[in-house]
C-alpha cells in the first residue's frame, strides 16, 4: 500500500531487536509547536457510548496527503519513515495492511490524549485516535407482518418493492454485531457461515456466533428476516443471504472499533456486498478508512448514526452510509443523531423484529441500530436486482429515491430524506431478463483427510455459469449452511478446520451471472480424521532452582534462576541487562513445533525488549519481542523449518542497557506433533 506496509516485518521484529530505530534518515517536515502535556483534550469518553480501552489507532501520512500538505515525495517519505520510528517507542499490538493503520498500547502514566497529542505534533500522522470501546445502537404472509409499520404503503412501500425483487441469496449482508440465534425460525434460510472476530475464526473452525446480547438477532431480522414463510416477520430483503460477524464475547455487547472495522473488512474480502454496523463510534477516522477499503472490494459499509440526539458535522460524500432514525409519523426520532455527516434516515422506532429470547420469539425495538440494517437490506435488494452496479451507483439510487422530509431538499435533519424501498427498486435497472437457474451439479465426491474434506464435482455446461456454492451440515439430508465464503469458480473445494470423527454432509449449488442458483446436488458425506496429539518435547518450571539441571546455556552470569522471577511456584528465570538463556532440543520426528512460556519485563527503556528467538540451522530468527510488565502466558507457533531439525534450539534474549532492567521467564514448554 505504501512504505509503511512493506516495512511491517522490520517494524515488528528486526527493528526493535537490533536497535535500528535510531538509524539516520531524511528529516521529517517540522510539526506544529505543541506542548503535548498542556494541549486540550482531543478525545472525551462518554460512558455507555464510547469509552477508552488503553489502545490507539495511528495512521501515518498517505500519498494522498502530499498535495494537501504541500509536501514533496521526499518529504512525504521522510514523514512516513518518521512515523514508523515514532511508533517503535510503543508496544505495537497490531498492524492493519488494508488501511495502513497501527494499533499501539497507551503506556502506564500516559493517556490516549497525551500520546495522540505527541504523535500528531510530529506532523507524521494523518490521524491518531482511540480504539474506542463502543456499544450496540407481493406482500408476504408472515403472521406478524401487520406489526411492521415501516413496510407500509405510506412509508417504505416494501410490498411494491417486493413485487420486483425480494432479494437474491447470493447477495450477502454481513451483520457486524453481537451474534445471532442460528435456529430462529425466521433466520435459518440463506444463512451464511459466520465469523468470530475476537477469535479470528470462521464458524466451521470453531468460531462462536451465538448471540451474547440479543442485539445481533434483532438487527439480522431487520435486514434479512425470512419472508413469505407464514411465520413471524419479514426483513427488508427477506430472501437475501445473511452472515453474522460476531464482534464481541461480552454480554454487554460492547466491542472495540477495531473489531468492528475488522468485521467489515473480512466480510468484504469474503465477497459480501454490504457490511452493517449498528454501533456508536461512526465519527472515528478509521471508520472512513475502512469504508474506502470496503468500496475497493465493490461492497458497501453502512453504519448507525447513534442515539445521543447530537449534531454531527462532517462530509456525507464519504465512503460510509450513515443512517439516522425516523418514526411512524415520518419525523426524526427524538434520540437520533443528525447533522451534515448523516446521509439519510430509515425507520427506527418500534421496529418489530426477531428476538434472541427463543427460536420463535419477536420483539419491538427502537434505535438507529435498526435503521442501519434496514438500509443495508435495501442495498442488498438493489444489488439483487442488478449485481453489476458499483457502490457509488447503489448510493446514488438510494439518495435519489428517498422521500423528502423536513426542509425541501438536502438538509441536516434528514439528509436526503427517508429511504423508500419501492422507489429505490423501481429506479434500479435490471441487469437482464434471465430468471432461469442453472442445472444442479452432478458427480459430487467427498474425500476425508486430516481435519479436512476435499470435494470434487463435474463442471456444469451453462455458458453463463458464474461458479458454485458449497453447503454443509452435520445432519443427514437437512440443515445445510454455506461454507464457501466466496463463489467457487473451479470444481474443487477444500473444507478445513473440521473436527475429527464427525461426519459432514455436503451439497453443491451452481450459480449463473444473473445470480440464479440451481437446486442442490446429490448429497455426499465424509468423516475427517483427527491429527496426532501434540506431545511435550521439553518442559521446565525452573523449580530445581538451577538452570544447569534443565540443560540451559547462558551467555554470562546475568541469566539466573530466581525466586523473584517466578510466574507460579517458587522459582523462575531472570535475565538482566544484555544476556540470553538458551536451550537445545532436537525436533527430528516432529512437526508443528510450538513454544509456550510465561513472560514479563521490568524497567526497560524504549527500544529495549525481551526477544524470543530460534535457531534455523544457520542463524537466529526472531519469533517476537516483548516489553510489557504484566505476566502473560504466550504461545509461539514456529515456522515449518523448526520441525525435523536436529540442531534446533531456542533462546530468550534481552538487550537492556542496565542490570536493573530485566526479563522474567517461567513455565517453558516445547511441543511437537509426531510425524
Amino acid at each position: 500500500m505504501r512504505a509503511s506496509v512493506f516495512l511491517l516485518s522490520t517494524v515488528l521484529f528486526n527493528l526493535h531487536a537490533s536497535g535500528l530505530a535510531s538509524a539516520q534518515s531524511a528529516p521529517a517536515p517540522a510539526g506544529p509547536a505543541i506542548d503535548a502535556e498542556a494541549a486540550p483534550e482531543m478525545f472525551i469518553a462518554i460512558p455507555g457510548v464510547r469509552e477508552f480501552r488503553g489502545v490507539l489507532t495511528a495512521r501515518p501520512l498517505q500519498n494522498s496527503d502530499a498535495d494537501r500538505l504541500s509536501l514533496t515525495m521526499r518529504q512525504l517519505n521522510a514523514a512516513i519513515d518518521g512515523a514508523i520510528r515514532d511508533l517503535t517507542t510503543y508496544e505495537i499490538q497490531r498492524y492493519v495492511p488494508e488501511t495502513d493503520e497501527y494499533q499501539i498500547t497507551v503506556p502506564a502514566g500516559e493517556t490516549e490524549n497525551s500520546v495522540a497529542a505527541k504523535l500528531m505534533a510530529t506532523g507524521n500522522f494523518q490521524y491518531v485516535e482511540p480504539d474506542w470501546t463502543v456499544y450496540p445502537v407481493g406482500c408476504p404472509n408472515d403472521a406478524n407482518f401487520a406489526s411492521q409499520w415501516h413496510h407500509g404503503a405510506t412509508r417504505m412501500a416494501s410490498c411494491a418493492a417486493w413485487d420486483l425483487q425480494t432479494g437474491s441469496p447470493s447477495v450477502v449482508v454481513a451483520i457486524c454485531d453481537t451474534g445471532v440465534r442460528t435456529r430462529h425460525v425466521d433466520l435459518t434460510l440463506n444463512r451464511r457461515e459466520g465469523y468470530n472476530v475476537t477469535a479470528a475464526r470462521w464458524e466451521s473452525a470453531g468460531g462462536l456466533i451465538n448471540d451474547v446480547n440479543g442485539h445481533g438477532t434483532n438487527c439480522t431480522g431487520c435486514s434479512a428476516g425470512n419472508g413469505n414463510n407464514a411465520l413471524g416477520i419479514s426483513g427488508i430483503g427477506w430472501n437475501l443471504g445473511h452472515r453474522m460477524m460476531r464482534v464481541t464475547d461480552l454480554a454487554t455487547g460492547s466491542a472495540s472499533i477495531s473489531n468492528l472495522t475488522t468485521a467489515a473488512r473480512v466480510a468484504a474480502d469474503a465477497g459480501d456486498r454490504v457490511a452493517s454496523v449498528s454501533y456508536s463510534g461512526v465519527t472515528s477516522s478509521t471508520v472512513n478508512s475502512t469504508g474506502t477499503y470496503v468500496r475497493s472490494k465493490n461492497a458497501m459499509l453502512v453504519w448507525a448514526a447513534g442515539n445521543e440526539a447530537t449534531t454531527m458535522t462532517g462530509n456525507r460524500n464519504d465512503d460510509v452510509l450513515i443512517v439516522g432514525a425516523s418514526d411512524s409519523n415520518d419525523l426524526l426520532a427524538s434520540f437520533s443523531n443528525r447533522g451534515s455527516l448523516v446521509d439519510f434516515v430509515a425507520p427506527g422506532v418500534s421496529i418489530f423484529t426477531t428476538s434472541n429470547a427463543g427460536d420463535t420469539s419477536y420483539a419491538s425495538v427502537s434505535g438507529t441500530s435498526f435503521s442501519c440494517p434496514i438500509t443495508a437490506g435495501l442495498c442488498g435488494l438493489i444489488w439483487s436486482r442488478n449485481p453489476t452496479l458499483t457502490p457509488a451507483q447503489v448510493e446514488s439510487i438510494i439518495r435519489g429515491s428517498c422521500t423528502d422530509l423536513g426542509t425541501a431538499g438536502l438538509d441536516d435533519l434528514y439528509g436526503y430524506g427517508r429511504i423508500n424501498s419501492s422507489a429505490a427498486i423501481a429506479a434500479t435497472p435490471p441487469v437482464s431478463g434471465d430468471t432461469v437457474p442453472p442445472a444442479a451439479p452432478v458427480s459430487l465426491l467427498a474425500t476425508p483427510g486430516q481435519l479436512t474434506v476435499s470435494l470434487n464435482w463435474a463442471a456444469n455446461s451453462e455458458s453463463d455459469l458464474a461458479g458454485y456454492r458449497v453447503y454443509r451440515s452435520t445432519t443427514n439430508g437437512s440443515g445445510y449452511v454455506e461454507v464457501s465464503t466466496a463463489l467457487v469458480t473451479g470444481t474443487a473445494f477444500l473444507n478445513s478446520g473440521l473436527t475429527g470423527g464427525v461426519t459432514y454432509y455436503y451439497v453443491i449449488r451452481a450459480q449463473d451471472t444473473a445470480g440464479n442458483q440451481s437446486g442442490n446436488s446429490i448429497q455426499a458425506f465424509a468423516t475427517p480424521t483427527a491429527p496426532p496429539t501434540p506431545v511435550t518435547l521439553f518442559t521446565d518450571g525452573f523449580e530445581s532452582g538451577n538452570l544447569t539441571v534443565g540443560g540451559w546455556v547462558t551467555q554470562n552470569g546475568q541469566a539466573t534462576a530466581s525466586t523473584a522471577g517466578r510466574q507460579t511456584g517458587t522459582w523462575g528465570a531472570r535475565i538482566t541487562g544484555t544476556s540470553w538463556l538458551e536451550k537445545s532440543r532436537s525436533t527430528v520426528g516432529y512437526n508443528t513445533i510450538a513454544l509456550v512460556f510465561g513472560r514479563r519485563t521490568s524497567g526497560m527503556d524504549a527500544g529495549e525488549f525481551l526477544t524470543i528467538e530460534w535457531w534455523n540451522g544457520s542463524a537466529w530468527t526472531s519469533a517476537g519481542t516483548v516489553n510489557t510488565t504484566a505476566w502473560v502466558t504466550q504461545t509461539v507457533n514456529l515456522p515449518a523449518a523448526a520441525a525435523g531439525n536436529a540442531a534446533f534450539k531456542f533462546r530468550f534474549r534481552t538487550n537492556a542497557s542496565a542490570t536493573n532492567e530485566r526479563g522474567d521467564i517461567d513455565n517453558v514448554t516445547l511441543r511437537g506433533t509426531p510425524n
